[in-house]
């Protein structure tokens, strides 16, 4: 085979001859090559006549002349695989991913997952391949009989993600956040009994800001499109009670007197703060428009009336406590023996070391630090004792009308009294607005479509022109109907997911224990705890209560 070689064009796949015209003395045929080709290994190569003519004519001419350089042309065609009967890519409409089918084959052979990245980039995918996705379709397709189809999407596009609205920071905490969080003692550790000065702002401080809002991600899609995404929008600031905006600086809050400050649904209020050294019969009872801070105890008989927090760094015994938001008492709250004669009430949180004896009621969620025992409590929040993050106080000898979870380390006491948990009170009255809502969509309902057809029967008809004012009064009536109606459907929904959510949370969780003489209830569904057990969870499943071990 002196004086010719045989290459492949890897970008054409032809087989490409390079004939030098003094070394070459065999016939330039189709025959010819064939016989030198069948001893290389491009013996499977189809050969092209008109190619080969084309290159004899050449090679004729530089014989002819005598010209040294070597003659190069095509004469064939690489034979490859058949890989579009076994692979296919299909791309989303969008862009933002692309799939790809295998077949596997009696021969057991697969294309490479570089050939397959050059099948994806002439379908135009060049971006998010999954090397691993690709590779494992190709691997099960090899390992399974022939004809059997696999399917997987290989490539997926990031979507733009749009920037984040301005927000609203606060720069000083919540006096609960405060409580829950106590001070540091030294390395690890804090000290549960130092947690820390009782917060009130001065005039004039700054007490929030707004944040501006973010620029977003930017994405692309399977073919390397770039997906451009929205700046977040500023969003006005609205301003609570007795704060302003600075002079120097539009985004940032300042309180409008000394206070106490309260950070809640991303506004920033300053109640006016009462303070004081104690509550017994010296002071009197305390009845404030705004925030109250008690620096000692609140003794037996007394009263705490608030519009906004009140927090008691001290004991309460037999008192009674109202706020129009949350109750911190940072030790301990006490009534006598069966009698529940120390009350709290609060519209928002309430937070205690330990309670006995008390008549609780409180809207947002309760907080025991470390037992509460012989109580009467109405929560609509989660009731937690202990740390809210893993719960380990006691809970036992108490009545509770539950709106939602309930966690503790331990359910009940070893000597079985009564612990009654009813969660009945609010399901029932999530029950009873649907109920309410439904029956009156109904009769809207049938009274609209009464409206409507009498009115296109009216519209129907030929009336004088004085009369349309009134007709255009009545089609507007009738639309205030229709808008009515879709906000009782949506009202209907809201209550229906709603009443999906409470019998979810229904809930009580033992982190340590559960005791017998255990009692939950929602309606007629009742659960009686039997027997001591370790971690566990009593649940609704399906409608009924049931008792499941934690692992």
């Amino acid at each position: 085979m002196s004086g010719i070689t045989f290459s492949i064009n890897s970008v054409t796949n032809d087989l490409v001859a390079s004939i030098d015209p003094l070394l070459f003395e065999d016939l330039c045929s189709e025959a010819s090559f064939a016989a030198l080709i069948s001893k290389t290994d491009y013996k499977d190569c189809e050969l092209d006549k008109v190619a080969i003519k084309a290159l004899a004519i050449l090679l004729e001419q530089a014989k002819s002349t005598g010209v040294s350089d070597k003659v190069v042309g095509p004469i064939g065609k690489v034979v490859e695989e058949n890989t579009e009967d076994t692979i296919t890519i299909s791309l989303a409409p969008d862009h933002m991913s692309a799939s790809m089918s295998v077949v596997s084959n009696a021969s057991g052979k697969q294309p490479s997952y570089q050939e397959v990245k050059d099948m994806l980039a002439y379908k135009g995918v060049t971006r998010g391949i999954s090397k691993k996705r690709v590779q494992n379709l190709l691997n099960h397709a090899i390992e399974s009989e022939p004809g059997k189809e696999f399917n997987e999407i290989i490539a997926i596009g990031l979507p733009a993600r749009d920037g984040k609205a301005s927000k609203i920071r606060p720069l000083v905490p919540n006096a609960l956040d405060r409580i829950l969080r106590p001070q540091e003692k030294g390395g690890d550790k804090v000290d549960m009994r130092n947690l820390g000065d009782v917060l009130c702002v001065s005039p004039d401080q700054a007490v929030a800001k707004r944040i501006p809002p973010t620029n977003g991600r930017l994405g692309y899609t399977v073919s390397n499109k770039p997906l451009q995404a929205k700046k977040g929008a500023w969003v006005d600031i609205k301003l609570g009670q007795n704060t302003k905006i600075s002079d120097a600086d539009e985004n940032l809050i300042l309180s409008a007197l000394a206070g106490q400050p309260k950070f809640e649904n991303d506004l920033m209020s300053i109640d006016d703060t009462y303070v004081s050294k104690g509550v017994n019969v010296g002071t009197g009872n305390i009845i404030y428009e705004g925030a109250v801070i008690v620096n000692g105890d609140v003794t037996e008989n007394m009263q705490i009336i608030a519009k906004g927090d009140v927090t008691i760094n001290g004991f309460v015994e037999s008192a009674f406590i109202q706020a129009g938001g949350d109750i911190i008492i940072t030790q301990g709250a006490t009534g006598k023996m069966n009698e529940e004669d120390c009350q709290l009430i609060a519209k928002g949180n309430i937070f205690i070391q330990h309670g006995q004896g008390l008549h609780v009621q409180v809207d947002k969620n309760f907080n025991v630090k470390r037992q509460l025992a012989y109580s009467n409590v109405t929560c609509k929040g989660q009731l937690f004792i202990g740390d809210p993050e893993n719960p380990s106080g006691n809970l036992f000898a108490s009545k509770i009308n539950a709106y939602n979870s309930i966690r503790a380390g331990s359910v009940g006491a070893i000597s079985g009294s009564v612990l009654e948990v009813d969660f009945s009170e609010g399901y029932n009255h999530l029950i009873h607005n649907l109920e309410s809502v439904h029956d009156l969509l109904k009769a809207l309902t049938s009274v609209n479509v009464d409206h409507e057809i009498k009115l296109s029967k009216i519209n129907a008809k030929k009336y004088p022109p004085h009369l349309r004012k009134k007709l255009k009064k009545l089609d507007a009536c009738i639309g205030k109907e229709r808008h009515l109606i879709n906000w009782l459907r949506k009202m209907q929904g809201d209550l229906e997911l709603a009443k999906k959510d409470y019998e979810s949370n229904a809930r009580i969780i033992a982190n340590k224990e559960l005791f017998p003489g255990v009692l939950v209830k929602l309606n007629k569904r009742i659960y009686r705890a039997q027997k001591e057990t370790m971690k566990s969870r009593i649940l609704l499943v399906d409608g009924a209560w049931e008792y499941q071990p934690i692992i």
